[in-house]
């Protein structure tokens, strides 16, 4: 069931990645990253740090639509999934709050993406079994574009760049993934 207060509650980026050290990154490339390999799910799942760039009004949910987000007012209405316009309003990020795994951030859709419920909720059991559940959550590749992986904040609109639009230095790593079965994948840095 959706509540704002599970985007609203979340750190800002830079205190998010205060949170990440040497131990966090080993059980990331260590038993988070084993797992996806082992369910096979490094390609439509990514491991996302916990942060917003800005609040959000009750009745609004954190919506991507082609490469960008922003606030939709949707109302009060509490399900995961809500029809709008001519599609619907789907989770793509989920997180551990208040005991329960809930979506946080949405993305909007003519046709919802299959999920794959029990990785899901594997996979932030073994977040909140390593002490990670308030650092990381868990986001649906769905429609990801490797050529888009910076994300900038203009006001309430987060916008997804290429790479190089932002100075690396300035970046902070705000995603990871392993699209392949031999390494680690820095897909999505914030700036």
């Amino acid at each position: 069931m959706y509540d704002s207060a599970a985007y609203n509650s979340l750190p800002s980026l830079r205190s998010a990645a205060s949170l990440v050290d040497d131990t966090v990154r080993a059980h990331l490339t260590g038993p988070v990253r084993k797992l996806f390999l082992e369910c096979n799910a490094h390609e439509q799942y990514g491991i996302v740090l916990l942060h917003k760039h800005f609040a959000i009004a009750d009745g609004e949910r954190l919506v991507e639509y082609r490469s960008s987000s922003t606030a939709w007012k949707v109302g009060h209405e509490q399900t995961d999934i809500v029809a709008q316009y001519e599609g619907k309003i789907v989770p793509r990020s989920y997180r551990l709050y208040n005991g329960a795994a809930v979506p946080y951030e949405f993305g909007y859709y003519q046709e919802a993406p299959r999920l794959n419920n029990t990785f899901q909720t594997m996979a932030l059991k073994v977040l909140k079994d390593l002490g990670l559940d308030q650092i990381f959550g868990l986001r649906c590749l769905d429609e990801y574009d490797p050529s888009l992986s910076i994300e900038v904040t203009e006001g309430k609109t987060n916008i997804m760049l290429v790479r190089g639009s932002v100075p690396e230095d300035e970046l902070i790593e705000a995603e990871h993934c392993w699209p392949r079965k031999d390494g680690h994948v820095q897909d999505h840095s914030c700036g």
